[in-house]
């Protein structure tokens, strides 16, 4: 395994990274792909037509984008060496917005309208099936698991219950949930869920200044997405939960 970090070696190394990548596959032998290095990258950014590039090619088996989250992290690690749900991936399939959302069940949650007409246009626009709530209570019933939500987008700043407040009882929620799963009293068949309940939860948020990344990361959530939505960073957002089933 092999985890590359494309922010430090792009402004150090002399050798271009495709052309490493290629020569990593090559030292592997093209017969025996068990014995491949799983090659990770690891990015603050990452272009859509940038990812979909590296993974068409085969060189790379997944993007990480930072900072890292423990979720992901095992997630993509089961998956790469074939102990996830889904490890069978089509490389030469371009990823677009449109790929990773499209079917996908979201739940925005904002107290504000207007806000959650233009979030919800954004995210149909790329065929994400949408609904919305106003406020963080009814978010907390909204995400009770078992549910058929994907993710959810959620308003930093609410009357009455902000984001940050839903975010950590609804993952304490899951915790009780997922003692449940493990003790076998309760039966999650048909949802994507089964093993580990954990709902993608991002923060909207106009203030990007790093003590509000922080926080929002330290109640549970595991991004943010600037208002309005700018559609690299979405999908930076979005794709460490959805790429492999797009």
């Amino acid at each position: 395994m092999v985890l590359i970090d494309k922010d430090v070696w792009n402004e150090e190394s002399g050798i271009a990274l495709q052309h490493f990548l290629k020569e990593l596959k090559r030292i592997g032998g093209p017969k025996i792909a068990a014995n491949l290095p799983k090659v990770f990258i690891l990015a603050t950014t990452i272009s859509p037509e940038e990812h979909a590039e590296l993974k068409s090619s085969g060189l790379v088996d997944c993007a990480l984008m930072k900072p890292l989250h423990l979720s992901i992290l095992i997630s993509s690690f089961q998956e790469a060496f074939g102990n996830g749900k889904k490890n069978q991936v089509d490389r030469r399939k371009p990823l677009t917005l449109q790929n990773l959302l499209k079917g996908k069940q979201i739940l925005v949650v904002d107290d504000n309208k207007l806000n959650r007409r233009v979030a919800e246009g954004i995210l149909k626009k790329y065929g994400a099936i949408v609904t919305c709530v106003e406020s963080g209570k009814a978010a907390i019933e909204m995400l009770k698991p078992p549910h058929a939500f994907d993710a959810c987008f959620m308003d930093r700043q609410m009357p009455e219950m902000d984001g940050f407040e839903a975010t950590r009882q609804i993952r304490c929620m899951e915790r009780q949930f997922n003692k449940q799963i493990e003790a076998e009293e309760v039966s999650v068949n048909g949802f994507g869920n089964e093993v580990k309940w954990h709902t993608p939860v991002l923060a909207m948020t106009a203030d990007v200044m790093q003590a509000t990344k922080e926080e929002c990361l330290k109640c549970g959530m595991d991004g943010y997405v600037s208002k309005p939505f700018e559609e690299e960073q979405l999908y930076n957002a979005v794709a460490p939960f959805f790429f492999e089933s797009g």
